[in-house]
C-alpha cells in the first residue's frame, strides 16, 4: 500500500507542479503585459483578459489536490487547533467520507459532461474578440476535481500522525 500511497501523491504533486511551472507564471507574465499594454498603449485586449482569466482557474483548479495534501489549505481552525491530535483527525476523515470525496465526484462527473459538451457545440467566449475553444478551459475544473480525490484518498489511507506531508510536497 505505501507504493499506491507514493503514486498517488506523486500524480497530485506533478498537478502542483503544473500549475506552479506553467500557469502562474502564464498569470503572472498576460497580467503585467495587459497591465501595462492597457495602462502605457490604452490598447485593450479581450483575448488577453480572458487568457488571464483561464490562467487563473487552472492555476486553482490544477493546485488545489497539492494544496491539501501539503496541507496547506485554508481552514477555520476556532475550534479544531482546541481539539487534541486524535479528534482532529477523526474530524478530518469523517469529513473527507461525507463532503470532500462525494463532492470531487461530482466535479468530475459534471465538469467532464460539461467541458465535452463545450467541446461538441464548439463553445467559444460570449464576447466578439474573445477566445475560442472554451472546452479547453472546462476541462481544468474536472482535472482539477480529480486532482483532490486523489489528494483526498492520499489524505484519507495515510497515517495521520506522521509529519511527513509538513516537510515539502
Amino acid at each position: 500500500m505505501n507504493g499506491w500511497l507514493r503514486q498517488l501523491r506523486r500524480i497530485v504533486k506533478f498537478g502542483g507542479g503544473v500549475a506552479a511551472f506553467v500557469f502562474l507564471p502564464g498569470l503572472t507574465l498576460t497580467s503585467i503585459f495587459d497591465i501595462a499594454t492597457r495602462r502605457f498603449l490604452q490598447l485593450g485586449s479581450t483575448p488577453l483578459q480572458e487568457l488571464t482569466w483561464h490562467f487563473f482557474f487552472a492555476c486553482v483548479m490544477f493546485g488545489i489536490g497539492w494544496t491539501y495534501i501539503a496541507d496547506r489549505h485554508v481552514r477555520v481552525d476556532i475550534v479544531r487547533e482546541r481539539l487534541p491530535r486524535r479528534m482532529q483527525a477523526r474530524i478530518e476523515r469523517a469529513l473527507l467520507i461525507i463532503l470532500l470525496i462525494p463532492l470531487s465526484l461530482i466535479l468530475v462527473w459534471f465538469g467532464a459532461r460539461m467541458a465535452w459538451i463545450s467541446y461538441v457545440q464548439d463553445e467559444g467566449s460570449r464576447a466578439a474578440l474573445g477566445l475560442s475553444a472554451r472546452w479547453i478551459i472546462k476541462s481544468a475544473l474536472p482535472i482539477g476535481a480529480f486532482l483532490l480525490l486523489l489528494g483526498a484518498c492520499y489524505r484519507l489511507a495515510r497515517p495521520l500522525s506522521t509529519g511527513e506531508d509538513q516537510r515539502g510536497c
